[in-house]
């Protein structure tokens, strides 16, 4: 798949003028700190093939009409090695903000809802159980449905190109309010090291009720 690998490392935190479109020397010289490899900073990819809707899901549009659909990375950095459930089987019909995937580790979950009506014509079986988000496939292998949309003019409600970085940039700096506000039992600290990066898997660290919070802040379908 041609998609521009796009890094976005939540550079709001930081206050460092890198933002998604950068060029590339800067990139690279960001990439050669020397940052812990406890904390891993997030890598936002944004290919330029796929759109995004605001339920933090990617839509990749075939030929005949039909989307695959999967989550995308800022969903995935939360997580170590999420386990992937399917709520919807093949044939059944989705509406718009009903869930159809739940993401679950150490006992907590997060459900991802669907940003389209319509028909699912298959499932991606691998996906189901599956430990860990795999990255480099995860805008080819890691769909997790195939739909007919019912309602093609919601279609118009997906972002690309430019709308989508906007958005992701904003999304990054929510997220960046979103932990510098939460209530962790102390824990916070080592999730926001070096000046606001959050660490791969930063939402293990948080309870039940700012899993709640979360969800309700950035899965909704708006």
């Amino acid at each position: 798949m041609a998609a521009i690998y796009v890094i976005a490392t939540i550079l709001a935190f930081l206050g460092i003028d890198l933002i998604i479109h950068g060029p590339i020397a800067r990139i690279r010289a960001y990439a050669s700190m020397n940052i812990s490899a406890k904390v891993q900073l997030f890598l936002l990819r944004l290919p330029e093939d796929v759109f995004f809707a605001r339920s933090h899901t990617w839509l990749s549009l075939s030929p005949s009409g039909k989307v695959r659909l999967g989550v995308d990375d800022f969903i995935a950095n939360l997580f170590e090695k999420a386990e992937v459930t399917l709520v919807k089987s093949a044939w059944n019909h989705v509406e718009v903000g009903e869930p159809v995937l739940v993401l679950s580790e150490h006992g907590r979950a997060l459900t991802v809802r669907a940003p389209i009506s319509g028909e699912i014509v298959s499932i991606n079986e691998k996906l189901e159980g599956q430990r860990g988000l795999k990255r480099a496939g995860q805008f080819s292998d890691g769909w997790a449905y195939t739909i007919q949309p019912g309602e093609p003019a919601q279609l118009r409600k997906l972002m690309s190109g430019g709308e989508s970085r906007s958005w992701m940039s904003d999304e990054t700096g929510r997220l960046r309010d979103f932990f510098t506000n939460a209530i962790s039992n102390g824990m916070l600290s080592p999730v926001l090291q070096d000046g606001g990066v959050p660490a791969r898997g930063a939402l293990l660290t948080l309870d039940a009720e700012d899993w709640k919070r979360f969800e309700q802040l950035f899965l909704q379908v708006r």
